[in-house]
């Protein structure tokens, strides 16, 4: 069989694998592994036999999460920041994160770095990206990271070939691997930089993994090792790399310097943004100038209004940028800027579209609004805003419904929808999304056939953790994580509504102004009140309990090192409890997915945490990796059955 037919009896396959995992199968289990057993005696090592799960839309939980790099504003923040250690420094890729797993030597699945913690399966992209290799003289399981992008030579290729103009490189790499047809692949070139090894020389400093990954046929971004970092030699390489920056075919937005030495790694840690041994410090923002078209008044969810400058459209950094924030009343005031102005305009960070100064002065002055250009209502300056006094004002009240749908994740409810609903008078307020009135059959008339699965998602939003609850109701300073502080803090809905702003002063992150603010949204009775009428509720269960054995394992997860304390104390403390609070479970738990599974050792006062010398529980279910056993058996890390663990909590 010729090379030809080989690929269209692979892409057969693929074919109907994605029908498998769209709940459309076309073609009978048996008939499939047919197919499967005649490529794999014709090609053994057809990476599409080594496909784990669906080709896209699922999900994947990562083991070990993918945590942010923080960010330095500038080389003496690095400086105090690198604490003399030996550094590992490299390019910092403009691209998309990718996670890829090997077994047995083999890619088995890869996945985008999504929040962090689960990502988009794109295994599928992975295995037809010769960038990647799909085999490793590795027999344990192994993870590499690294970035997926677009090299410059192939944007202006694509881009000179007309039609649709892409933007950037970076947008049009993720546009591609997220489409269907995967003649894309084919067609457009995607390439890969490794940047991080795990599971593998856990001990050895960085710059022995990178050559590590080198020699199993992965491309590493540009390396520097520095030892004894000084002012001037970080100022030597970071101005040497800005210096060839035009000079590359990948777009590059700084450096990422990483302690070298795997001491200094595991001394540092981590936090539940990221970690402590590595910082990012990128370069200035180019800047390019343009006119100012208009100025318009953008109103917030709690009255704030947000000029935003819509600009004749002008491409910076790869991206073609048409609007930019303009702040506030003081930023146009102080900036003297107004329509007919040319400006200067960057990306902040090479992201964010930011108006630094005002280039030429055009014929106008600066105008602010008196009312409101939503409702007409009278404005009132506090401080350096500009403020919707007005109780009834649309802008205002799309803004606070959006709020709450996107911190509850009410999928399909995008703004388009959210007007429709609100200017047909179905909506008027986010608690009137659980009103009896808006049913499916409404939902639908009004939104074609996604109306049935917004409903659907509204109903499943009913009974909400506490923390989201809290943070969805809009009060101003009061986001997730001061939500998430409260909710631990108080044992009910009922108890934060009798408290006092004594009661929360003392809570950490909580000054006296969002106190304040917290007290009378609690007891605004258009908030909390409003969803409890509308038969909304709150799942405390998610909450982490204190006293008695909880308050134990807290302290013991506190301590960590139990060397340190007084072991006695423990002992007679611990009552049979593990060590630590750390948890992970390996294998299969019948009936629960792996979300299910965290959510209930969560509920329980245990931390999940990923499979290191640190962790204190290994619990096992069905089937559980054999390489996660011997690592942990090798740490001596305590193991249980799930059957075990069950019986200990009930």
């Amino acid at each position: 069989m010729t090379t030809k037919e080989i690929d269209k009896l692979a892409n057969k396959i693929l074919y109907h694998k994605r029908k498998y995992y769209d709940g459309e199968p076309e073609i009978s289990d048996e008939a499939y592994d047919s197919l499967e057993e005649k490529l794999r005696q014709l090609d053994p090592e057809n990476p599409v036999l080594f496909i784990v799960g669906s080709l896209d839309g699922g999900k994947v939980t990562h083991d070990i999460p993918m945590l942010s790099c923080q960010k330095a504003q500038d080389i003496e923040e690095v400086l105090k920041w690198s604490q003399g250690f030996d550094l590992y420094i490299e390019y910092k890729v403009d691209g998309l994160s990718l996670s890829l797993t090997y077994e047995e030597g083999r890619l088995i699945q890869a996945a985008t770095r999504g929040n962090g913690t689960t990502g988009d399966d794109t295994t599928i992209v992975a295995m037809k990206l010769a960038s990647i290799p799909k085999t490793i003289p590795m027999k344990s399981q192994i993870f590499v990271r690294g970035e997926l992008f677009m090299p410059l030579s192939e944007f202006h290729r694509i881009n000179a070939l007309g039609g649709d103009n892409y933007s950037s490189p970076r947008n049009l790499a993720v546009g591609t691997i997220k489409q269907k047809d995967l003649s894309l692949l084919e067609k457009r070139k995607i390439a890969f930089f490794a940047f991080e090894l795990l599971g593998y020389m856990g001990e050895a400093p960085l710059s022995d993994r990178a050559r590590i990954l080198k020699d199993w046929g992965f491309n590493t971004a540009k390396i520097e090792y520095l030892k004894e970092p000084t002012r001037k030699n970080i100022q030597r390489i970071f101005s040497s790399i800005e210096a060839e920056r035009n000079s590359l075919d990948f777009e590059i937005d700084g450096l990422v310097l990483k302690y070298n030495e795997s001491d200094a790694i595991n001394t540092a840690g981590t936090t539940a943004h990221h970690p402590k041994w590595m910082i990012a410090l990128k370069f200035e923002s180019r800047g390019k100038s343009t006119l100012i078209n208009d100025i318009t008044w953008q109103v917030g969810r709690t009255g704030v209004l947000t000029p935003v400058a819509e600009l004749i459209p002008i491409e910076v950094s790869g991206a073609v940028i048409r609007r930019a924030t303009l702040h506030n009343r003081e930023f146009i005031e102080s900036l003297d800027v107004a329509v007919g102005d040319r400006v200067m305009v960057i990306r902040s960070g090479d992201v964010i579209p930011k108006i630094t100064q005002v280039e030429k002065k055009g014929p106008n002055q600066v105008v602010l609004p008196e009312n409101c250009p939503s409702c007409g209502f009278e404005l009132r300056v506090e401080g350096v805003n500009l403020i919707c006094q007005s109780n009834s004002c649309r802008d205002r009240d799309i803004q606070k419904i959006r709020h709450w749908v996107r911190i509850i994740d009410i999928k399909g409810l995008g703004i388009k929808n959210i007007e429709k609903l609100y200017d047909n008078k179905h909506i008027q307020h986010f608690s009137d999304l659980y009103a009896s009135e808006l049913t499916e059959t409404k939902l639908v008339s009004l939104l074609g056939k996604n109306g049935s699965k917004v409903f659907q998602n509204i109903q499943q939003s009913r009974i909400l953790p506490f923390h989201l609850f809290l943070a969805g109701l809009g009060i101003e300073n009061l986001g997730v994580q001061i939500a998430k502080v409260l909710s631990k803090h108080f044992n009910s809905w009922d108890d934060i509504e009798k408290a006092k702003i004594s009661d929360l002063k003392g809570i950490e992150g909580i000054s006296d102004l969002t106190a304040g603010y917290i007290i009378s949204g609690v007891q605004d009775p258009t908030l909390g009140k409003a969803l409890f009428n509308k038969g909304v509720s709150i799942d405390y269960s998610s909450r982490r309990q204190r006293g008695g054995r909880d308050s134990r394992r807290n302290l013991l997860a506190f301590i960590g090192d139990t060397d340190k304390v007084d072991t006695d104390l423990v002992d007679s403390e611990q009552e049979g409890y593990e060590t630590r609070g750390t948890i992970y479970v390996t294998g299969k738990i019948p009936g629960m997915t792996k979300k299910e599974i965290k959510a209930y050792v969560e509920r329980n006062d245990y931390e999940w945490a990923s499979l290191t010398k640190s962790l204190g529980l290994l619990v096992v279910g069905e089937k559980p990796g054999s390489n996660k056993l011997e690592k942990a058996k090798k740490y001596g890390i305590h193991i249980k059955s799930w059957e075990e663990f069950n019986a200990e909590l009930s």
